[in-house]
């Protein structure tokens, strides 16, 4: 079998259309917990916290959108690199709608944590898409608001 030189299939990749379809946002939201639950496994302290959040969303184009976000996030036990699990559900005003699965590092000295997870569109705009996103999470002194910030991409 003959192989092509590695500079021609890079330079061919460099001129093929990257991703038609691909989309990047960033976005900035307040979140505040509705309900959360604490369970002590004997060897750690799991909590489950429920969240809703109003999302502003910006694409690249300059368009802005809004975005309204319910999470269920918990710690997990101690060991892996991330401290905590969660998934979301969201719905924009224009009706697209999808799920974020992720893993943060949360940070209890500083109430901060960075979050990265995959992004599944179901509907409208976001139908049968799926890309990637990650944000940066400030806590309130209260533990029960927040500020975020992050970025995104629709593939």
């Amino acid at each position: 079998m003959k192989r092509l030189p590695i500079g021609i299939i890079a330079a061919a990749l460099a001129l093929a259309p990257a991703g038609a379809n691909a989309e990047s946002f960033t976005f900035k939201s307040k979140t505040h917990v509705i309900d959360d639950v604490s369970v002590n496994s004997g060897q750690t302290v799991i909590t489950d916290a429920i969240s809703k959040s109003d999302i502003t969303i910006t694409y690249e184009n300059g368009e802005k959108e809004q975005n309204a976000t319910t999470c269920a996030n918990w710690t997990v036990p101690p060991g892996p690199r991330f401290t905590s699990d969660g998934i979301c559900t969201f719905v924009t005003q224009s009706g697209g709608k999808g799920t974020i699965v992720f893993s943060c590092h949360d940070d209890a000295k500083t109430n901060t944590s960075d979050c990265w997870g995959s992004l599944r569109g179901t509907a409208g705009r976001f139908k049968g898409k799926s890309g990637t996103i990650s944000w940066h999470q400030i806590l309130g002194a209260d533990g029960m608001t927040g500020n975020d910030a992050g970025t995104g991409m629709w593939n």
